[in-house]
């Protein structure tokens, strides 16, 4: 059987009393269509397959900021266990609050619904040793769609909340991606950009 398909440990999981887990991301999301990201031109750690060391876009294309304020954006990752007919996997999933319901706004939040899958990038709190841990990339292989959006006046202070979330029939393989390209400033950089690659 595939390798990837039947693993185990290799070393120990241990605990960094100066890197300890910390709550949250920083504010902002950047979205990419999916199919926008050119995974021939992106790389891939040759020792560790859950680091991107450069995550490269398809000439001509760019993310979108989906931004936040304190913590009105989130990420997740659930193990799903499969059965005899079905492989096991991992539900990646973004939380959003569009605070500023505008008419562009609500047109590009519109768009979401529109059947499109997206990959997320999230800056986390945490940022590990050396800065080195703090990007993270979700929906890598297959991408995620709307599940929900809601608008009501009387809750969020009537802003749009959504969230996308891989398809059950198809989660990931793996927990999100770990980035870093070169470093944390490199990365950061990218990540402001919106990973914008130039037109041919």
């Amino acid at each position: 059987m595939a390798e990837c398909f039947i693993d185990e440990i290799t070393g120990d999981i241990t605990v960094n009393c100066d890197h300890m887990a910390v709550t949250g991301i920083e504010s902002d999301i950047v979205l990419i269509p999916f199919g926008a990201e050119d995974k021939t031109g992106s790389a891939i750690d040759e020792t560790n397959s859950q680091l991107i060391t450069d995550l490269v876009l398809k000439a001509g294309k760019t993310g979108f900021k989906l931004e936040g304020i304190k913590q009105t954006n989130s990420h997740n990752s659930e193990f799903v266990p499969g059965d005899n007919q079905t492989l096991d996997g991992h539900r990646h999933r973004i939380g959003f609050r569009i605070l500023s319901p505008t008419t562009a706004n609500r047109a590009e939040a519109n768009k979401l619904s529109k059947g499109g899958k997206y990959i997320a990038v999230v800056n986390r709190k945490y940022k590990g040793p050396s800065d080195q841990d703090a990007f993270l990339v979700l929906g890598w292989q297959y991408g995620m769609k709307l599940v929900e959006m809601t608008e009501n006046s009387l809750e969020n202070k009537g802003a749009i909340v959504g969230a996308l979330q891989s398809e059950d029939d198809a989660l990931e393989m793996d927990l999100p991606k770990n980035l870093l390209d070169a470093d944390y400033d490199t990365t950061l950089t990218a990540f402001n950009n919106k990973f914008e690659q130039a037109a041919v």
